[in-house]
């Protein structure tokens, strides 16, 4: 008789790719294919599914318009909750899936309900610091198991979620893309001779770009040589073209790419001045990438540095220091920066190893199932 395989179902929006994503995927390709099946659901056929394509998926889609959470007020997301029982219900029954793994909380609060009706078994990956909002924590008395992918995640959770939760690191790699490398140099880069300051990452409130815009206005001042490099969407508009302006090409926005190893290879420098992250990726891909790093000392980021050990942590709200930082580690002796960059290479490489990630989860599946 053959054992028939877990069905592991994985929502998405869709319209959008972050950490969460690559994370998801990341998993899902690590997975023994022989133990589970994959089924990959988008709700919108935006820019995820166009990297899914690429990346050889084929995923499912189920169109909805109405995500829990997404706006405020009681009525209109009891109705999401109904109008999502509806649609997504008949989708869990008809494809007999064993667990649905939420990832993307968008998508996630949606799910929550049909797939407890279904009793199908629900995991929730917490990437983010719990929410202090009530549907969200009334919510979270469902999953079955709730994964967490820091410490400063699970210290978040309300008491009665962290009795089912599990940390696991997140997986980390960097795919290596030169296709374009040429075409980047000559678009982006005049001066060989510069040194480059960069900030990757989407452009939304936590990620706090005016903390970076602030430190180049004082560095610019001190070494005009220097340019600063901001790679990311600007969906939300808060990189304003006047800002961009002031700064007479010191600042560079570059938009959204996902070419990132090609702006860890040629900047000198990675800023990430985002707060109270549940685990920030850029920061394990850039050590991966060997570019020195400065993180604020906020959220998880104390998790993955140690000052002058694998990086840089520098206090909230600082930007003096951030500053003086920036331009002492720009000209560190090569020998100890190399230093301070394999062992960053290497913590990354042991942490954050893809297949250690896939079979802590495998073990989370075959425990529900």
């Amino acid at each position: 008789m053959i054992k028939k395989k877990t069905s592991v179902c994985f929502p998405f929006v869709g319209d959008s790719i972050g950490g969460s994503h690559l994370s998801a995927i990341e998993l899902i390709k690590k997975l023994d294919n022989k133990k589970f099946e994959i089924k990959l659901l988008l709700h919108k056929k935006g820019i995820l599914y166009d990297y899914l394509i690429k990346e050889g998926f084929k995923p499912f889609f189920l169109k909805t318009n109405l995500f829990v959470g997404k706006k405020k007020g009681v009525i209109i997301n009891l109705l999401g909750l109904f109008i999502n029982i509806i649609k997504i219900l008949p989708f869990i029954k008809k494809n007999n899936i064993d667990i649905v793994h939420l990832n993307d909380s968008s998508a996630g609060l949606s799910w929550i309900i049909p797939t407890t009706i279904s009793k199908a078994k629900l995991i929730w990956h917490q990437r983010i610091v719990f929410p202090k909002w009530g549907l969200y924590k009334v919510l979270s008395f469902f999953p079955d198991k709730i994964i967490c992918v820091s410490s400063y995640v699970y210290r978040s959770l309300p008491q009665f979620s962290k009795n089912k939760s599990v940390k696991i690191f997140d997986p980390v790699s960097v795919k290596q893309n030169d296709n374009n490398d040429l075409f980047l140099k000559k678009r982006f880069f005049i001066n060989n001779n510069e040194k480059r300051i960069l900030f990757l990452a989407n452009i939304i409130e936590n990620k706090k770009i005016n903390v970076f815009i602030k430190n180049a206005k004082i560095i610019t001042k001190l070494n005009s040589s220097i340019k600063f490099y901001i790679v990311g969407s600007n969906k939300k508009k808060l990189l304003k073209k006047r800002t961009l302006k002031e700064f007479k090409n010191k600042i560079i926005y570059v938009g959204q790419t996902r070419n990132i190893s090609f702006w860890f290879k040629n900047c000198d420098l990675l800023l990430v001045t985002a707060e109270n992250e549940g685990f920030n990726r850029t920061i394990a891909e850039g050590m991966l990438s060997k570019i020195p790093i400065i993180a604020i000392n906020s959220g998880a980021h104390n998790e993955i540095i140690k000052n002058d050990y694998n990086g840089w942590l520098v206090n909230s709200g600082n930007i003096e220091h951030l500053s003086k930082l920036s331009l002492k580690v720009l000209n560190l002796n090569k020998i100890f920066i190399n230093k301070i960059l394999e062992t960053a290479k290497s913590f990354v490489r042991k942490r954050y190893k893809p297949t250690t990630h896939a079979k802590k989860v495998s073990k989370v599946y075959r425990e529900l199932v």
